[in-house]
Order: C-alpha cells, then structure tokens, then sequence
C-alpha cells in the first residue's frame, strides 16, 4: 500500500466513524433522551457534587479536586478505551458524544474518592483502595447491569479490581501532597 492509499484507506474508516456518530446521536435524540434512565444519568451526573459541595473539607477543597479532575481524566480513557476495543458499551449515555458513562466517569467515582480521601485520613490507603475497588468492581458494576446501563461484553467485574484500585491509590497521592501555590510565590519573595 502506497501513502495516497493509506490515507484514503484511514479516510474512509473515518468516514464509518462519522456515520455511526450520527446513527448514535439519531438514535439518542429520539430514544433515550427525557427517558426514565437518561433522568436518573442526570440525577447521578449532578446529586453527588452537590453532596460534595456541601460535605467537603473546605481546607483542602483545591487538592481533592486535583485529585477528583484526576479520576476524571484517567477514568474517562480507559472507559473510551474499553469501549473502542469492544469490552463493554452502554446505552443510556447523558450525553450522545460521550460513549464513555457521563455519571460514573464524571461524578460518581472522582466524588466517592474525594470523599475517601477527606473521611478518616489516617486509614491506610492500600485498605482504601481495595475497599474502593472491590465496592466499584463487586456491587457497583453489577447494579450498573442490571438497571441496564452497563453492558460487558468481553469484561469480568473481577478485571476492574486492580483498576479501581489503582485508582484511587493515584488520586490519594495527589490528595496528600496538594499543590501549594504559597510556596513559589513566598520563595521568590525571599530572594
């Protein structure tokens, strides 16, 4: 295959892409949007910030944050990733854009390890994280499929432990050293 054929070969596989976007969206728009399950995605998406709103540490607001945005990030690619090597798939989104779950990359799980972090700092957080892992991978999951909003296909709960375990040792490290803007600016004042 010469370069003007592989470009026109992956053109056209962004081409299947666009399409399946737009029957996604097709179907969203006419199927899943203002149902009963794309309300509770709502509820989920927005109810636990607003527990953490009104629960968190306002001492250390900015460094469970950095942890939370942490989660957000990395959560949402692998969940992209699991989803574009055909492991799993869902079909209520919140937001047809997104295949990856709104609520549980975007609020559900970087709120919970917020709230981990802030609660009884001084558990260890090896025990944190396989609490966390095996609450998400063991009972969260599951009740994720059977409400019919998560659907695996080539993943078992047991996979997910290490993951989410991962998790939230990553984000408790963030949480614990911060960022502390007073540093930098003191430090330049003393010169």
């Amino acid at each position: 295959m010469d370069e003007s054929q592989i470009h026109h070969a992956i053109e056209q596989a962004y081409q299947l892409i666009v399409e399946a976007h737009r029957n996604m969206i097709d179907i969203w728009r006419t199927h899943v949007l203002f149902t009963q399950r794309w309300w509770l995605g709502v509820g989920l998406s927005i109810c636990p910030w607003l527990l953490w709103i009104g629960f968190r540490d306002k001492r250390a607001t900015g460094q469970f944050l950095l942890s939370g945005f942490t989660i957000i990030i990395v959560s949402s690619w692998l969940d992209q990733l699991g989803i574009a090597m055909g492991l799993w798939h869902y079909h209520w989104e919140v937001i047809p854009f997104m295949p990856a779950n709104f609520p549980w990359n975007f609020s559900l799980l970087p709120v919970t390890v917020m709230f981990l972090n802030q609660y009884k700092p001084e558990i260890n957080p090896f025990f944190k994280a396989l609490l966390f892992g095996a609450f998400t991978s063991f009972v969260a999951e599951p009740i994720s499929i059977i409400a019919d909003l998560y659907h695996p296909v080539h993943w078992e709960n047991v996979y997910s432990l290490p993951i989410y375990a991962g998790l939230y040792l990553l984000a408790s490290s963030i949480a614990k050293r911060g960022i502390d803007c007073r540093d930098s600016s003191s430090a330049n004042k003393n010169k």
